[in-house]
């Protein structure tokens, strides 16, 4: 019995050694495409997140109108122009007042910026955007 507690004790103790060492990522400034030491290949996206700033101009609702379906007309073009894979609205509870988001089909933030910049809302003021690079498994997003 007590062998069996001492070589129990023994397994535990390397396993943990084991977990520990995993459980450590290796610093760096961008994530690693590659997981247990298996390269794996990324696909990248901007996901943008549409932020109303505490200094919004505040506009008459006809105004308004206006420019919300301008900014569904955005929407609509750059999903039809393949730019966009994704693109809805939140509902904030950060405190941030993030409005919406969209995943824009490309690796460069300038161009996500010039697609952006075409926004209504991002014009007027009422949105500004700010722009991640996300990495997601190959293939893994249509």
């Amino acid at each position: 019995m007590f062998i069996r507690f001492v070589c129990g004790l023994a397994l535990l103790g390397f396993a943990s050694a084991g977990v520990a060492a995993d459980a450590t990522p290796a610093a760096s400034s961008s994530p690693s495409p590659k997981a247990s030491g298996t390269p794996r290949e990324m696909d990248s996206f901007i996901v943008v997140l549409l932020v109303r700033p505490a200094n919004a101009p505040a506009l008459p609702k006809a105004e308004l109108d206006k420019l919300g379906e301008g900014h569904m007309a955005t929407i609509g073009r750059l999903a039809e122009e393949g730019k966009l894979l994704k693109a809805g609205p939140f509902e904030d509870f950060s405190g941030r007042n993030v409005r919406g988001m969209f995943i824009l089909k490309t690796a460069s933030v300038d161009e996500a910026r010039e697609w952006v910049a075409t926004d209504p809302l991002v014009k007027a003021g009422r949105l500004v955007p700010e722009f991640l690079k996300w990495f997601v498994l190959k293939g893994s997003l249509k």
